[in-house]
């Protein structure tokens, strides 16, 4: 099964919606009372050496906080862009490069046969409660990853490094500052996957002490340490003294939930927010032209996309007719406002290796092969089924996909769908409207695997639930297909094997009709500098070099 938040079996992602539809999430705040909640985004204290202002606070929007942080268990980006600055993990991905880096292991060999992945720990280094990192902490934190019935895991925990744990043979620590895994078979992506939010490195005298309420006092060695935080509302984190390469530019770090769009653009104009990746595409002219903000260009790393349940349309060339018949440029133009580009790697973005052009034929508008496809098929006037979410850019998507579709001669019925539900619907076979679905997958580590790798899993939430490729004739092999092509080097010979499994998966089954790339929207005050925008522009936080 695929690790990505978004890819929980249904029982987890019905936890997240009771969350949020319970009101735990809460609603967004307007711009007065998110003013009353953080005060001014910097007072510009001191300068640090670079000569930017240090100090000061630094705010960030939000979609939403449970209050509950902890690498086992997702509520919401925002409580996982908490993780990402409480704790930090054995590698480490920039995403301004794609390379896993030394992060809490200083180095790592691995055995020649690709199973024994041998990690020497970095030493001096400190939690939060002041106890010192070692072998320890990082067999409590991955083993509870590992393992379904570990005693800190909280309820409805996505554990998202379950997958790798199932493969792994052995997790020992000779010493202190060994820790050596010895896998089953080889995975070429472990690196990657420990740099993501399930790796992170918690204190184990602090799991010791609060158990499954780790995500309520999560202790790690990042630049910033847990403060307090209100759910539905913020949390505030402060800066680490201690850090490892040295103490954060600011003093306070403030995750502030933001949900009205009108509220997030407002607030930025304002210095209310210091940064956030939500703004809504519609805005982004008018925060250009504004001398208080700075937009920022980030990689199109983002796939937008509709998932086809082939047990509701069951002949492939009305899967195929479908395809051909939605408008990519329009999509672009009017529900990303410009923020996007054709997907013509199919669905690896060309913010990552594997990228692909010579697979633009699998995403082209041909509305004329659609409406003959449609007509052999004997599909003309069949009624389909259209389901999105009703918040940012999905609502125009799956306006501007019914209408391509009715123009080749479908009947299509549409449901708008709240965001706090959608997730478990996806995951219903049984919904009334589980024929076409938008949808979208983030670069959470920036691999083919967690794009096609995750997407073109029989086993995994796309292929079973959402879209039913797993009961197709063939469908089988993808499995070995996908481990072969993961454990080859990146290069020439890596980019032809995805490039064939995309090929196949598309012509073959098209269960999976992409509509572009984009990128999240970030958007700085025009006082911020340092911040890593790029793993912004990903849902990753990475904020101990940003000032204001």
């Amino acid at each position: 099964m695929s690790d990505d938040p978004r890819n929980l079996p249904q029982n987890l992602i019905t936890r997240r919606a009771m969350l949020r539809g319970t009101g735990l999430l809460g609603l967004g705040f307007g711009a007065s009372s998110l003013l009353a909640a953080c005060g001014v985004a910097s007072d510009g204290s001191e300068d640090g050496d670079d000569g930017t202002s240090s100090g000061g606070t630094l705010t960030l929007g939000i979609d939403a906080t449970s209050a509950v942080h902890d690498p086992a268990f997702y509520t919401s980006l925002g409580d996982w862009m908490a993780v990402d600055c409480i704790c930090r993990g054995l590698t480490f991905i920039s995403f301004e490069t794609n390379e896993p880096q030394a992060d809490l292991a200083e180095s790592w060999e691995i055995s020649d046969d690709g199973l024994t992945y041998t990690f020497t720990l970095r030493q001096g280094v400190t939690f939060h409660d002041g106890t010192t990192f070692t072998s320890a902490d990082v067999l409590a934190s991955l083993g509870r990853q590992f393992n379904e019935d570990d005693p800190t895991l909280p309820e409805g925990s996505s554990r998202p490094l379950r997958s790798l744990g199932a493969n792994v043979a052995s997790l020992d620590a000779p010493d202190e500052y060994t820790v050596v895994m010895v896998l089953n078979s080889p995975d070429a992506t472990v690196l990657n996957r420990l740099s993501d939010i399930g790796g992170r490195i918690i204190s184990s005298a602090a799991l010791a002490e609060y158990g499954a309420d780790i995500g309520k006092n999560l202790v790690g060695t990042g630049p910033f340490q847990f403060s307090s935080a209100t759910a539905g509302q913020q949390v505030v984190l402060t800066a680490f003294e201690d850090y490892r390469t040295g103490r954060p530019k600011v003093d306070r770090l403030v995750m502030q939930q933001v949900q009205d769009p009108s509220t997030i653009v407002s607030s930025l104009l304002s210095g209310d927010l210091s940064a956030t990746q939500f703004a809504p595409y519609s805005a982004i002219e008018q925060l250009k032209a504004d001398d208080a903000v700075t937009f920022h260009e980030t990689p199109y790393s983002f796939d937008a996309m509709m998932m086809i349940d082939a047990r509701r349309i069951p002949e492939l060339e009305v899967r195929q007719a479908i395809n051909l018949a939605i408008d990519r440029e329009a999509i672009i133009a009017q529900a990303f406002f410009g923020i996007g580009a054709p997907p013509d790697g199919y669905t690896i973005p060309p913010s990552q290796d594997g990228y692909d052009p010579s697979l633009a034929d699998l995403s082209r508008f041909d509305p004329d092969e659609a409406r003959r496809l449609i007509e052999s098929a004997g599909a003309t006037g069949r009624q389909v089924a259209l389901m999105a979410a009703s918040d940012s850019w999905h609502p125009r998507a799956a306006q501007i996909v019914a209408q391509n579709l009715t123009d080749i001669g479908l009947t299509v019925v549409s449901d708008s769908v709240d965001p706090a539900t959608y997730f478990s619907r996806l995951l219903d076979p049984d919904d009334e409207f589980h024929e076409l679905m938008i949808w979208e997958r983030n670069s959470y580590i920036p691999d083919p695997d967690n794009m096609i790798g995750a997407m073109g899993l029989p086993s995994g939430v796309y292929g079973d639930f959402t879209s039913g490729f797993n009961t197709l004739p063939g469908s089988e092999a993808f499995a070995d297909d996908l481990a072969a092509a993961k454990n080859l080097p990146n290069g020439d010979e890596r980019t032809a094997a995805y490039t064939d499994i995309q090929r196949r998966f598309a012509e073959q089954y098209m269960v999976l009709s992409m509509l572009c790339y984009s990128a999240n929207p970030v958007v700085t005050g025009a006082n911020v500098e340092g911040a890593n925008v790029a793993a912004l522009g990903n849902h990753r936080c990475f904020m101990e070099n940003a000032s204001v």
